[in-house]
């Protein structure tokens, strides 16, 4: 399968993954009672000159969530139209992608336990990593070698133009 084709597959189940997050984690009402609320008023933490309760932080971090969420979707994106041309020069992202989709699903399996969301993970790196070797396939099928002149670093520029 060309590289193109499995980062916009990636592209999509993050996508999927992210959008659940966003609206299970926007959509959630906390019920706490009168104890609780009490409780988690009194964590405050002063930072910065600033004075935030737990939740505060827990909300701030969700939202965060969310947005490298939407980095990943849109970056998974773009890299398949970059692939298209030169699957070797997305390489490095897609290994990046990878690790950082195997190490959220251990982070979410050892802090949540939560199945789903680490089954995306392991979906996502796994559909990575079909892009990853069939974008090195690629990569020496059309020729595009170190030994041939072209790192795939310096686009436009060869040791054969030299």
């Amino acid at each position: 399968m060309k590289p193109a084709i499995t980062l916009r597959i990636a592209s999509a189940l993050a996508f999927i993954q992210y959008s659940a997050h966003a609206f299970l984690f926007l959509s959630a009402r906390p019920a706490h009672g009168a104890d609780e609320i009490v409780v988690i008023t009194a964590m405050k933490s002063h930072v910065a000159g600033l004075s935030r309760s737990y939740w505060d932080f827990y909300f701030g971090y969700g939202l965060m969530a969310i947005l490298s969420g939407v980095v990943e979707v849109v970056l998974l994106w773009l890299l398949a139209a970059i692939a298209k041309e030169r699957p070797g020069r997305v390489r490095p992202a897609i290994a990046l992608f990878i690790f950082a989709n195997v190490v959220h699903a251990l982070l979410v399996w050892k802090y949540f336990a939560l199945v789903a969301p680490m089954s995306f993970d392991i979906l996502i790196a796994m559909t990575l990593g079909l892009a990853f070797v069939s974008s090195s396939n690629q990569v020496v099928a059309s020729g595009l070698t170190r030994e041939s002149g072209d790192t795939g670093l310096n686009p436009g520029h060869s040791r054969r133009s030299e």
